[in-house]
C-alpha cells in the first residue's frame, strides 16, 4: 500500500459541449470531496457556471472551449469536419494549459472527461467516454478511421472508464460493445447525479420538458416547444438549461420556465412528471434510466450519437422518438401514452470502489 500524501488535489475537466459531460462528474466530483480531496474543476462556458453552482467549495479554472459552431442545418458532422483545425488546436491547447496546472496545484490525479489534451504521463490520468467508436451513417471506412485514431488516443490515458455495464441489458450499445475495449478500459457501470431523499410533496406535473446541448439548436428547440405548449391544455414545465440564469416564472396559465434547475431540483421535477421530453445526450438517459418514466426525446440535429441512441430505444418501444425538423408535440404526447415506461435494470454509480483504486494507483505513481 503506498503512503498517503497531504497533497489530494484532482483536476477534473470535463469537456464544455453541452452540459452532459459536467452532470455525469457530479457523482465523481461528490465522492472525491467526500474522500478529503481538494477538486480543481478545469471547463468553462455553461457547464462551469453549472459546477460553481453545484460545488461552491471547489476550485475553478477556465479553460476556453473549442469555440465549435452548431449550425442551423445540415449535417453535424460535415460541419464537425469543416472546423476540425479548431477541434486539434483545441487539444493543443489543452496540453499546454494541463501542463501549467499541474506546475501550479502539484495533483495526484486527473480526471478527464472527454478532453483528449488534458493528460499527462506523470500524473494518473483518468479518462471518461462512453464513445470508443462513434456512428458514421454512410461511410463505414471513415468510422474505420475514426475508431483507429479514437484507440490511438485512448492508449495516451492511464485508465479508460466506460459509464456502462459490460454486458446486456446496457445503454451505450455499438458506441461501447462494437469492439474489443483496450486493455486499460473498466466498466465502471451508470453515472447518475440524482442521488439521496427528494421532496416527494411537490404537486404533480404533467409534461417536463428538459433542454440542454449547444447553442443555436437548444434556443431553436426551446421556441418550437414553447408555441407549441401554449396551445395545449396540459401542465408543463421546462427546464431551459441556463446556469447563467436564475428566473422561474409562469409565461402562461399552464406553462411554467425555470432557467436552471441543480440536481436535487431536477430530480424532484422528473419525479413529480408524467412525461420528460429531452434531448437523447447519453448523460440525459443515464439520468432517467433508472426511474420509468415516459419520454420523447429529439436528438439535436445531425448528431448521429444521439440518434443512434434514440433509435436503439425507440426500436424497443422505450421512448418516442420525433426529429426536430418535424416536432410535433401533441403527436408525441399521445404518443408516450401508449409505450412502455424508459427503465433500465442497471445500477448505477457503482464506480465509487473503483475510484478508490485508482487513487491508490495514483498515490503509487506520485511516490516513485
Amino acid at each position: 500500500m503506498p503512503a498517503e500524501t497531504s497533497n489530494k488535489t484532482v483536476l477534473v475537466a470535463p469537456l464544455d459541449w453541452g452540459l452532459g459531460h459536467a452532470t455525469r462528474c457530479i457523482p465523481v466530483i461528490r465522492e472525491l470531496l467526500s474522500m478529503g480531496c481538494h477538486v480543481v474543476i478545469v471547463t468553462s462556458g455553461r457547464p462551469l457556471l453549472l459546477l460553481q453552482k453545484e460545488f461552491p467549495e471547489a476550485d475553478f479554472y477556465d479553460l476556453p472551449s473549442y469555440n465549435i459552431y452548431y449550425q442551423k442545418r445540415g449535417s453535424f458532422l460535415v460541419k464537425l469536419t469543416i472546423q476540425l483545425r479548431k477541434i486539434l488546436g483545441g487539444i493543443m491547447r489543452e496540453k499546454r494549459v494541463t501542463s501549467q496546472l499541474i506546475e501550479q496545484y502539484d495533483p495526484v490525479m486527473i480526471i478527464s472527461d472527454n478532453r483528449y489534451g488534458v493528460r499527462s504521463k506523470h500524473v494518473h490520468t483518468v479518462f471518461i467516454s462512453h464513445q470508443m467508436m462513434i456512428k458514421i451513417p454512410g461511410s463505414k471506412f471513415i468510422e474505420w478511421i475514426v475508431w483507429q485514431w479514437l484507440n490511438f488516443q485512448h492508449r495516451r490515458f492511464h485508465r479508460i472508464w466506460i459509464p456502462d455495464v459490460a454486458g446486456e441489458p446496457n445503454l451505450s450499445g455499438d458506441l461501447s460493445h462494437l469492439h474489443p475495449v483496450l486493455p486499460n478500459t473498466t466498466f465502471i457501470g451508470l453515472l447518475n447525479r440524482f442521488s439521496g431523499e427528494y421532496d416527494t410533496t411537490l404537486p404533480p406535473n404533467d409534461v417536463l420538458c428538459i433542454l440542454s446541448g449547444p447553442e443555436p439548436q437548444r434556443s431553436i428547440f426551446e421556441k418550437m416547444i414553447l408555441e407549441q405548449a401554449t396551445a395545449i391544455r396540459r401542465k408543463f414545465i421546462i427546464v431551459q438549461g441556463l446556469s447563467e440564469e436564475r428566473s422561474d416564472q409562469w409565461v402562461s396559465d399552464h406553462v411554467r420556465l425555470v432557467a436552471h434547475a441543480g440536481a436535487r431540483k431536477l430530480h424532484q421535477l422528473v419525479a413529480s412528471s408524467q412525461i420528460i421530453i429531452s434531448r437523447g445526450g447519453y448523460t440525459t438517459l443515464m439520468d432517467l434510466a433508472p426511474l420509468g418514466k415516459h419520454c420523447i426525446f429529439v436528438p439535436t440535429p445531425g448528431q448521429t450519437e444521439q440518434e443512434y441512441l434514440v433509435e436503439e430505444l425507440a426500436r424497443h418501444d422505450l421512448c418516442v422518438y420525433q426529429e426536430q425538423k418535424h416536432f410535433d408535440l401533441l403527436s408525441a404526447l399521445q404518443q408516450a401514452g401508449s409505450i412502455r415506461p424508459f427503465q433500465l435494470e442497471v445500477e448505477a454509480n457503482t464506480f465509487v470502489p473503483q475510484l478508490h483504486a485508482e487513487w491508490q494507483a495514483a498515490l503509487q505513481r506520485k511516490m516513485m
